[in-house]
C-alpha cells in the first residue's frame, strides 16, 4: 500500500495538508513536534460529525487488554502510527508500541471531550501518583515516590477522601487549560461534557466503571488498573514511572489526537489515513476493540474493510480486538475473563476478507489470530 504514496498525498484537500513546517519530523525516526495549533486543527479537522453510542464508556470494560503486551513488544512495532478507539486503556498500548503518532478515533465526541481532560491532567502531572490523585480528586499528603508499587500508589491514594476544594481547583485549572487552545472551538455542551465526565471521577473515584448502570460485571477503574498479564505482572501503563513518562511526553507533544469519527464513514478515518501517507508514516497498530461487533449489526462491516484497504500498512501491521466472551467464549478464553484480546496481522485480515472468508464476527475472531 505505501507505493501508492505519492498519488494518495496529491489528493489531500487543502485543509488536511500535511503538518506544517513548524511540525515537521526532524529526520530519521524522530517524532514530529505537533504545536497547539497544529494540535487543535487535526484533533478539529479530521473529525466528522458525531454517532450515536448507547453507552457513557468513561473507562475501558476489556479485563484482558494486557494479555497481548508481550505478542506486541516480541513484534518490535516501534516508530509507526498507533490508532485506537475508546478511553484508557489506548495509554497502555501506546506505552508498549511507542509509536510516533497516535490518533484516538471514536464515534462519540464524549470520548474526544475526556480525552481532552486525560490530556490536560497527564501533561501538567510530575507523576503518575500525581495524575492519579488528581483525576479522582483525592489529594495526597505523603508522596511514595517513583519506586512504589501500583497496588501501593493507589491505596495511598484512597487513603485520603475526595476533597471537593482539590475537584473545584483541579476542574478550574482544566477549563483554563482548554480555554488557551482557542482553535479547539469547543462548545457550550463540550465544556459541560467535561464537567460531566471530571464530576463522575471526584464522585465514584477508583470505584468508576465503564457506565453509571448495568456494569456490575465490569471492572472498576482500580480493578482494571491491577489486572496482570498472563505471567501475574502489572504491565499498565501507570505500573511504572518510565511508561507513565512515555506517554505524558506524547500528550506534552501533541502526538496523541483524538478524533470523532465512525470506522465504517467516508471522512474521518480516511482522513487520517491520508496525513499519514502524506507524512510518509504507515499504521503499525490499529486497536479496534470490539468496534466490529457493532459494524456487523449495523452492515457496515464492508465499508470498514474499506477503510482499511486504504490505510498505510506494512507487512508487520497488526489489529488489537477484543471479543466479549458473554454468548458465545471463544475457544482461547481465559479463566473467568468477560474479554479475550487477540491480535492479527492486518494484511491477513485483509486477504481472508477478499477471499469472502469472514461471514459473522465469529469468523473474524476465530480465525488466523496471533
Amino acid at each position: 500500500m505505501l507505493t501508492r504514496l505519492l498519488a494518495l498525498t496529491l489528493a489531500i484537500p487543502a485543509a488536511l495538508s500535511p503538518l506544517s513546517p513548524s511540525c515537521a519530523s526532524t529526520g530519521g525516526s524522530d517524532p514530529p513536534i505537533v504545536s497547539d495549533t497544529e494540535f487543535a486543527r487535526l484533533v478539529t479537522q479530521l473529525s466528522e460529525d458525531p454517532g450515536y453510542f448507547w453507552s457513557n464508556n468513561y473507562i475501558s470494560n476489556e479485563t484482558s487488554y494486557l494479555h497481548v503486551i508481550d505478542d506486541l513488544l516480541a513484534m518490535d512495532l516501534k516508530d509507526g502510527a498507533y490508532i485506537g478507539v475508546g478511553p484508557n486503556q489506548n495509554f497502555t498500548y501506546i506505552a508498549a508500541v511507542r509509536p510516533r503518532l497516535a490518533f484516538i478515533v471514536d464515534i462519540r465526541r464524549q470520548n474526544l471531550i475526556e480525552h481532552l481532560l486525560f490530556k490536560v491532567l497527564i501533561s501538567s502531572s510530575e507523576t503518575r501518583e500525581d495524575y492519579l490523585a488528581r483525576l479522582v480528586a483525592r489529594p495526597i499528603s505523603k508522596k511514595l515516590g517513583a519506586a512504589a508499587s501500583l497496588a501501593d500508589v493507589i491505596d495511598n491514594i484512597e487513603s485520603t477522601a475526595a476533597d471537593p476544594v482539590f475537584y473545584q481547583e483541579q476542574l478550574a485549572f482544566i477549563l483554563e487549560e482548554l480555554s488557551r487552545m482557542p482553535d479547539l472551538s469547543l462548545s457550550r455542551q463540550d465544556l459541560d461534557d467535561v464537567r460531566l465526565i471530571y464530576r463522575e471521577f471526584f464522585r465514584q473515584g477508583f470505584d468508576i466503571k465503564y457506565d453509571n448502570w448495568r456494569s456490575f460485571f465490569f471492572p472498576s477503574l482500580k480493578e482494571f488498573i491491577l489486572e496482570t498479564d498472563l505471567n501475574g505482572r502489572h504491565r499498565n501503563w501507570l505500573a511504572s514511572e518510565e511508561t507513565f513518562q512515555f506517554v505524558r511526553t506524547m500528550e506534552r507533544e501533541n502526538r496523541i489526537i483524538p478524533v470523532v469519527g465512525d470506522f465504517a464513514g467516508d471522512q474521518a478515518l480516511r482522513r487520517v489515513g491520508r496525513l499519514l501517507e502524506s507524512r510518509r508514516m504507515a499504521v503499525s497498530v490499529f486497536y479496534v476493540s470490539n468496534v466490529e461487533f457493532y459494524l456487523f449489526r449495523q452492515r457496515k462491516w464492508e465499508a470498514f474493510v474499506e477503510n482499511v484497504e486504504r490505510l498505510p500498512t506494512t507487512e508487520s501491521s497488526v489489529f488489537v480486538r477484543a471479543y466479549a466472551n458473554l454468548h458465545r467464549p471463544h475457544p482461547s478464553m481465559v479463566k473467568d475473563h468477560i474479554t479475550i484480546t487477540l491480535v492479527q496481522n492486518i494484511h491477513t485480515f485483509l486477504r481472508n476478507a477478499r477471499a469472502g472468508r469472514y461471514r459473522n464476527l465469529w469468523d473474524v475472531v476465530t480465525a488466523d489470530a496471533l
